[in-house]
């Protein structure tokens, strides 16, 4: 009978077998997550997650004369936001030899295979939600379900769109994960792009302190006339990965690189106004035994919440 597909057995995994070498095994993969790590974590108990958002009236010249009878005010109507939850998915089989021998540096394989597709699935999530353009979609019995990314979150906002693009994108986003960016012309990120976005967001009502970013824009961040003369020291840093303290004229934000992000965006993030919320949080599920391996695959099924898509702001259509 032949072995399922994929199965690790002692032929494959030669080098994980126990020699005379250190027990000692150096994953080098990057694992860091910056924005699921830093967004609010919550639930959500439907595969289509609903919630709710709201704004201020006007400002406005409130004077009232004495005795004045009172008039009630304007109230306008809560807006509906919507996204899909999506699963996430690692699984592994491993032979009942290779499960039993003493391999180097990490005892029985499963829980070794199980710790390191659990860093994989989050590195598969963030991907998902920063690196991707991605719109919401309800998926079928043959077509999986599809949680919006972080772009799809900017669109009209008011006074100003909160986001910018460059050339003519053949589709722009909407602000409710329906619609993700397409088309459009690449250009250098700059600091001008950088600040004037900054403005947008406060305009709108947003205090954006993280500025997410490849590895690249990073390095063109790095140079920008307010991060040679404005930054805070090691020990004063935000404990969110690599950074750099941009003193901007609206506040303080991070310069945070990604491995994941999206090569031809930067992100300018409240990041207490978005939330990674779970039908299912992460999990082992043990499958079902078909011959002499065991099988398990660990999941979530999550989706991707934006509390207040104004607070936020997006730059398109960068050279990566």
């Amino acid at each position: 009978m032949a072995q399922p597909t994929n199965t690790l057995d002692t032929y494959d995994s030669v080098n994980a077998m126990k020699e005379d070498l250190a027990d000692v095994i150096f994953n080098i993969s990057p694992t860091e997550t910056p924005f699921m790590s830093n967004a609010s974590k919550g639930s959500s108990t439907n595969t289509l997650h609903q919630w709710n958002t709201d704004s201020l009236s006007a400002v406005a010249v409130n004077a009232n004369i004495e005795g004045y009878d009172v008039d009630a005010d304007a109230i306008t109507d809560v807006s509906r936001l919507t996204n899909y939850t999506q699963i996430s998915i690692k699984a592994a089989s491993i032979s009942g030899t290779d499960d039993s021998v003493e391999n180097a540096g990490m005892g029985e394989q499963m829980p070794y295979q199980l710790a390191k597709m659990g860093k994989e699935l989050k590195r598969d999530m963030e991907h998902a939600m920063i690196g991707l353009e991605t719109a919401k979609a309800a998926g079928s019995s043959s077509v999986a379900r599809k949680s919006a990314s972080v772009g799809t979150w900017y669109g009209p906002a008011s006074p100003t769109n909160n986001y910018s693009k460059n050339g003519s994108p053949s589709a722009v986003p909407l602000g409710t994960g329906a619609v993700a960016i397409a088309g459009g012309t690449n250009r250098t990120y700059t600091e001008d792009l950088l600040k004037a976005g900054l403005k947008v967001a406060f305009d709108n009502g947003g205090n954006p302190d993280t500025v997410l970013m490849t590895a690249s824009h990073k390095q063109l961040a790095s140079a920008f006339n307010g991060v040679a003369t404005k930054y805070k020291d090691a020990s004063d840093k935000v404990s969110i990965g690599t950074t750099d303290i941009y003193v901007s004229d609206f506040g303080e934000v991070a310069f945070v690189p990604d491995r994941f992000q999206n090569a031809n965006r930067v992100d300018l993030l409240q990041m207490d106004m978005w939330s990674v919320d779970f039908l299912r949080s992460f999990q082992t599920e043990d499958l079902a035994k078909t011959g002499d391996a065991n099988r398990k695959m660990i999941l979530a099924e999550w989706t991707l919440t934006s509390k207040a898509p104004n607070a936020n702001y997006g730059i398109f259509n960068l050279t990566a």
